[in-house]
């Protein structure tokens, strides 16, 4: 299967994850980000996203990637307030390292 866009490749990722990965990394793995090579079927641990999409592009420099979390439906979570009926600042909960 041609992999032309980035639906197709999260959609082939998310096959491999499920067929492959899943039940292993939702019990040892959960919480932690990993990124799906489709081109290899490989997939890369990292505590954090950066950690995990380093070690792809490291191991596989030419690979088409797709990053999930383990044990959640997205990689990230974003809050959003609207200013206009909060009185409250507006918060962005994103589970990153902190900058260095």
């Amino acid at each position: 299967m041609a992999l032309t866009n980035p639906s197709q490749i999260a959609e082939a990722a998310e096959d491999i994850y499920e067929a492959e990965y899943r039940k292993e990394y939702e019990q040892s793995h959960n919480g932690e980000f990993v990124v799906i090579d489709v081109t290899n079927r490989h997939a890369y641990l990292g505590t954090h996203a950066e950690d995990a999409l380093r070690t792809a592009r490291r191991e596989s420099p030419h690979g088409l990637f797709h990053l999930m979390r383990v044990g959640a439906l997205g990689a990230f979570r974003v809050s959003y307030v609207d200013r206009q009926q909060s009185t409250e600042p507006t918060t962005w909960n994103w589970p990153l390292r902190p900058a260095r």
